[in-house]
């Protein structure tokens, strides 16, 4: 990223909080020379909208963004600032030809890549495939390394910590060129393999969720200043406006996300039969697809919920605020899959708030960071049932307390969740780790 102007203007501390509660900022913004940011291994994937948002707001703010990424995904929906991104990436293609431009930056460049290779080797990998997987990684990071060299970047950030880091790493090493990284929730609780490492060797370490932050910190404790909590923003500007609860006598639920394990959605279809049996008039709406779909499908049949729960799949976002705004409350009710994967902090969590609807959540990881019980939002603990039926039918009986927590919890995510606010912070952390990166 190259930085036109001093465009990221000062934010007084009593509108930023400290390192402490998660951001930080400075008077005056750092101007920054170039800045590479590696974001997965396809551009603009169309599940990083939270990704995508901070991208266009940079640039928005002044910031020429340079992009690696492994390909490109060409779609025709995307703004004209992520085109602009997306058209002048770095792509490393396919793999066959990223491997044998590496081997041939090894054979132009031995010493620099046995030393690299013998460094990744060595690294204590988690398991013998993530062994294997930081030699395909130095490889792509060779195949491109001459080049990005020579275009004279100062500073890489990888987004997910897992063989996105690992990538942005190799190429450190080959280039020389300091790299930090964004931990989202996959890379740290999924994957989870060399945190420590990857955390000591950067230069500056982001993460969304206070809960992900201390664990961080708890990984490398003697580089627990690197790592920083910085909340994702929401363009406020572009969501509906808030409407009133439904009225009626049926209570209107929605959940949303990926039909997989972490999202918890078995749990709500077994909240939603209590309730029926309990005597609710409710409904439950799911909007998504994914791999759980046929499980959850046969899950409502035999249940006998065909009445009670639509499994809408994917939709539009506008659509998805539809539908969110005929709700009473959204429901995520997230556990933690069996390889340790889970949620972060939900982007729709803060949609939903954002429209002045209350949300249950679980007592799980960056959850209850923005569901306060009884201000925000209730929660319940992940995989209880019983617990998320109580808390459903707490809103299904309590329209005006559901309602005045819906306002609540618009004003929470306005004061804590702005982009414009938030990516200001974001650039001027990066912009400090790119100029120590040319000072050292």
């Amino acid at each position: 990223m190259r930085v036109n102007s001093n465009s990221a203007d000062g934010l007084s501390t009593s509108e930023i909080a400290t390192q402490g509660d998660g951001l930080v900022s400075s008077t005056e913004s750092k101007p920054m020379q170039h800045y590479l940011m590696v974001v997965l291994w396809g551009f603009p994937e169309p599940s990083q909208t939270f990704i995508q948002r901070e991208l266009e707001e940079m640039h928005r703010q002044g910031c020429t963004v340079n992009m690696l990424a492994g390909h490109r995904v060409h779609r025709t929906d995307i703004s004209p600032e992520l085109e602009d991104i997306a058209s002048r990436g770095i792509y490393l293609g396919h793999p066959a030809a990223w491997a044998i431009k590496g081997l041939g930056y090894a054979a132009r460049h031995p010493v620099r890549f046995t030393s690299t290779l013998w460094w990744g080797v060595r690294l204590p990998h988690r398991t013998l495939f993530r062994h294997f997987r930081i030699i395909g990684l130095l490889l792509a990071a060779a195949s491109v390394a001459d080049r990005v060299r020579a275009m004279g970047f100062t500073y890489i950030h990888a987004h997910f910590a897992s063989y996105h880091t690992e990538f942005a790493m190799c190429l450190s090493r080959l280039t020389g060129i300091p790299y930090g990284f964004t931990g989202h929730a996959t890379g740290i609780w999924k994957d989870r393999n060399i945190l420590a490492e990857k955390i000591a060797d950067a230069r500056v370490v982001l993460t969304c969720t206070r809960h992900n932050a201390d664990h961080l910190r708890s990984l490398a404790p003697a580089h627990a200043e690197k790592v920083h909590l910085l909340f994702h923003g929401l363009a406020f500007e572009r969501l509906p406006e808030p409407t009133p609860l439904p009225s009626g006598s049926t209570t209107y639920f929605t959940a949303i996300g990926r039909l997989v394990t972490k999202k918890g959605f078995t749990y709500l279809l077994d909240a939603a039969a209590l309730l029926r049996d309990r005597g609710h008039d409710i409904h439950v709406n799911i909007i998504g697809d994914g791999p759980e779909r046929e499980r959850l499908t046969a899950q409502i049949e035999q249940l006998g919920l065909q009445e009670h729960v639509t499994m809408l799949g994917a939709m539009p976002n506008r659509d998805v605020w539809d539908v969110l705004l005929r709700s009473h409350a959204l429901v995520a009710p997230s556990v933690q899959a069996a390889d340790g994967n889970m949620d972060g902090i939900p982007n729709v969590t803060l949609e939903a708030m954002a429209m002045a609807r209350p949300v249950i959540g679980t007592e799980l990881s960056g959850i209850p960071e923005v569901v306060i019980p009884g201000k925000t939002g209730l929660l319940a603990p992940p995989a209880d049932a019983e617990a998320l039926a109580d808390a459903m039918a707490y809103m299904a009986t309590h329209h005006e307390e559901a309602a005045a927590m819906g306002q609540e919890a618009r004003a929470f995510v306005r004061a804590h969740f702005d982009l414009t606010t938030n990516t200001r912070v974001q650039i001027e952390l990066l912009g400090e780790a790119a100029e120590r990166a040319v000072l050292v």
